[in-house]
C-alpha cells in the first residue's frame, strides 16, 4: 500500500470552494476560572485555496459539535474587522471522522446551507496537510512566544493568560502576522 496506493489531492481552485476543519490541543498552558493550569483547544476552518482561516473557536473544553459550529458560524458571517475578508458558504466543507464532524447537528447545518461534506478516509487523513501545516505554524510562530509555552523536555512553565486573553493574541496575530 505505501508503495502503490494511489492517493487523490483535493486542490480548491478558487475561494470557498473547500474548507477544512481540525482541532488541536495547544501547546499552552492557561489560567481556567477557577486560576488552575489549563491547556485550550483550537478549532480552525481554513479555506483550501488561499490557506486563510476563515474561522475558529478556542475552549478548554474537549471538541465538540457545539465548538465546530461556532468556529463554522465566525467562518461563514463577514466580520467586523475590514483586514478580515474571508466569509461565505463553502462548496465542500472536508474533515475526519471525529464524532463532532459526524453529529446530526453539523449535518443538518451543512444540508441546510446546501453545503457538501467530505469526510477523510478512517486512519489515513491524506489531504489533511494543509491543516497540520498551520497548526505548526501557530506553535513555531506563535504559541511559542507566549507564558505558558510548554516546550519540549523544559519544566512545566507558569501560565498568566486566560483564554479570552489568547483569543484576543490569537486573532492579532492571525491579522496581523500569518493573514497579512
Amino acid at each position: 500500500k505505501q508503495l502503490f496506493d494511489l492517493v487523490l489531492r483535493r486542490e480548491a481552485e478558487r475561494p470557498n470552494e473547500i474548507w477544512q476543519a481540525d482541532h488541536t490541543e495547544l501547546d499552552l498552558l492557561v489560567l481556567d476560572e477557577d486560576g488552575k493550569p489549563a491547556r485550550p483547544w483550537l478549532t480552525v476552518v481554513l479555506d483550501d485555496f488561499s490557506r486563510a482561516v476563515a474561522g475558529y473557536f478556542i475552549t478548554l473544553d474537549a471538541p465538540s459539535a457545539i465548538g465546530t459550529s461556532l468556529a463554522l458560524r465566525q467562518a461563514i458571517c463577514p466580520k467586523l474587522d475590514p483586514r478580515w475578508t474571508v466569509c461565505g458558504i463553502p462548496d465542500q466543507f472536508y474533515t475526519d471522522h471525529g464524532s463532532d464532524f459526524t453529529s446530526n447537528h453539523l449535518e443538518q447545518v451543512s444540508a441546510e446551507l446546501k453545503m457538501s461534506t467530505i469526510f477523510s478516509t478512517i486512519g489515513q487523513p491524506r489531504g489533511r496537510g494543509k491543516q497540520e501545516r498551520f497548526f505548526q505554524t501557530v506553535n513555531q510562530l506563535f504559541l511559542s512566544e507566549l507564558p505558558g509555552y510548554l516546550t519540549n523536555g523544559a519544566r512545566t512553565p507558569k501560565p498568566t493568560l486566560t483564554p479570552e486573553e489568547l483569543d484576543k493574541s490569537f486573532c492579532n496575530w492571525l491579522l496581523d502576522d500569518y493573514m497579512e
